[in-house]
């Protein structure tokens, strides 16, 4: 399998039983459950992805169950629109794939693949949805390219409408390829903004709402610092400030996204995401996140193995590091918020495990691991009913 970073240090990943694994409490039955997008190569014992029942009184999770077979499904995207989950195949194959989700006569989810479709380049490693339900972006990190899709009535993928394949923009080593790591769709669907590490660039492109297929916006492009690598980013609920976090130097630029201009600028200092007596540029920032109610951020650290929250001043929109707090585990692929705010989800690739932190929604902090459950390699984390 394609991988993004080089692993730095591991630990062996616990077994997985072939079709369900067990937490240390099973949760209580609810009308929201948990899917889990995995990685099946190398030493993963998972096979694709897999559904749980979810506890939002406790934070516990249920019976983990592979709910379908699949190639390294390594990020999920639902439509916000249709039972329909949508996911990338980061392998050698490189295909993208559409799934119909169904509950069997006992509340379970079933999903039942609809169609697949190339992502057109290597290594692709997200796929986003945009609000509308209408179409479909798959960022591919190891070609350095972007594909568009059309969503079709029936939850389908089309064909490929759109594909940019960036280039690099010197001979410096962090900048020998380009590495689109994260498509996201703007609040109000016209644009997408594409974060690529590997030319300290999210790129700007506006999207035909009936067609899918992207134009590079008037400002092409947002140039970061040298060597700060954008990999992900979150929108702050006013819709106008951007948090993006930089995987090589472990850093958020605060932004400015102007929705009738299509343009996004700096408006605030970068801020690191790492406890002060940690290494600058070793820790590998994974992930970026803002509280429903705009008050918070916070960031995944690899290596480091921690989560870093943020408070947001509600004036200017500008982060003041509040806490950094270990979570447990190895290699934080992916944090997540579950949709009662009360407790804040870690994919933790490495250690193969999905770790449950509380959180005080009044100060944004979190608590120590209340509770970890064993799945190899997972990489994402979504909620659904």
């Amino acid at each position: 399998m394609l991988t993004r970073r080089t692993v730095l240090r591991s630990l062996p990943a616990v077994a997985a039983l072939p079709h369900a694994i067990y937490g240390h409490a099973a949760a209580s039955k609810s009308s929201m459950r948990l899917l889990i997008g995995t990685g099946t190569g190398q030493k993963s014992t998972s096979k694709g992805i897999y559904a749980a029942d979810w506890n939002p009184a406790t934070g516990e999770v249920g019976e983990i169950t592979l709910v379908a077979e699949a190639d390294s499904p390594t990020w999920l995207a639902l439509s916000p629109k249709a039972p329909h989950v949508y996911t990338v195949a980061e392998s050698h194959a490189s295909m993208v794939f559409a799934y119909d989700i169904k509950h069997d006569a006992k509340g379970a989810i079933t999903l039942t693949r609809i169609n697949d479709q190339s992502s057109r380049g290597g290594g692709p490693t997200h796929i986003s949805v945009n609000h509308d339900g209408k179409s479909a972006f798959v960022a591919n990190y190891g070609g350095g390219s972007l594909t568009s899709y059309k969503i079709l009535p029936d939850g389908s993928l089309s064909e490929p409408v759109s594909h940019f394949q960036t280039t690099p923009v010197d001979d410096a080593p962090e900048h020998a390829k380009p590495h689109i790591h994260e498509s996201t769709p703007t609040p109000d669907g016209r644009h997408l903004l594409v974060n690529d590490l590997g030319s300290d660039r999210i790129w700007i492109y506006t999207i035909d709402p009936d067609t899918a297929v992207l134009t590079p916006a008037t400002q092409p492009f947002w140039q970061g610092r040298n060597k700060s690598g954008p990999r992900h980013m979150t929108f702050h609920p006013n819709n106008r400030w951007v948090y993006s976090v930089n995987e090589l130097d472990s850093t958020i630029d605060h932004l400015l996204w102007d929705a009738k201009a299509g343009t996004l600028t700096t408006i605030g200092n970068f801020v690191s995401t790492l406890n002060p007596d940690f290494p600058r540029n070793t820790a590998f920032a994974s992930e970026v996140l803002t509280s429903p109610d705009g008050r918070f951020v916070y960031a995944g650290n690899r290596r480091d193995e921690t989560i870093a929250m943020f408070t947001v001043d509600p004036k200017s929109g500008d982060i003041t590091l509040a806490q950094v707090i270990a979570h447990g585990g190895v290699t934080a692929r992916h944090v997540t918020l579950d949709p009662s705010g009360k407790f804040l989800l870690v994919a933790c690739q490495d250690s193969g495990a999905v770790v449950v932190m509380g959180r005080d929604t009044a100060t944004g902090k979190l608590s120590n691991p209340l509770h970890t459950y064993p799945l190899g390699s997972p990489q994402c984390l979504v909620f659904t009913t």
